[in-house]
């Protein structure tokens, strides 16, 4: 007798010939096989200065918002609530083939995965701070 679980998903077999990628960074993943479940988060400051930074002090990411506040949620509204949506798939054949993957990089939180993947969630903050001392005015012409 077979028993399937409630969380089972179809078996399907991913097939590649070749993969060229150049870079991954800043919580990007690559997976070659299956998951269930991929949570992929960065924070990031990234500060430009003139000055040096080990004489200029610090950052901390506590001194901005974004990285504490929640994220926003998408909520139903009372029409959509009415509705509903059922999807069906039917796979025909249970192999996926690709013949040549070419990426150049992949980074904040980004996700390839060759293979099934049940559920994914990124979240990427990033705060860009510039800090240069403002041009000194220039006198009006004529003065």
């Amino acid at each position: 007798m077979n028993i399937q679980a409630d969380h089972t998903y179809p078996i399907r077999t991913a097939s590649v010939g070749t993969i060229c990628l150049i870079s991954v960074a800043q919580a990007g993943t690559i997976q070659f096989g299956d998951r269930a479940e991929t949570n992929g988060r960065i924070r990031a400051l990234a500060l430009q200065r003139q000055q040096d930074h080990t004489t200029s002090g610090d950052v901390f990411f506590e001194s901005y918002p974004l990285f504490y506040r929640p994220l926003p949620s998408f909520s139903e509204s009372e029409e959509s609530a009415e509705q509903f949506l059922s999807v069906i798939r039917v796979n025909c054949s249970p192999n996926i083939t690709v013949g040549h993957i070419q990426v150049i990089a992949a980074g904040s939180s980004a996700s390839i995965q060759i293979g099934n993947g049940m559920q994914l969630r990124g979240e990427s903050r990033i705060k860009h701070i510039r800090q240069y001392p403002r041009p000194r005015p220039v006198p009006p012409l004529g003065c």
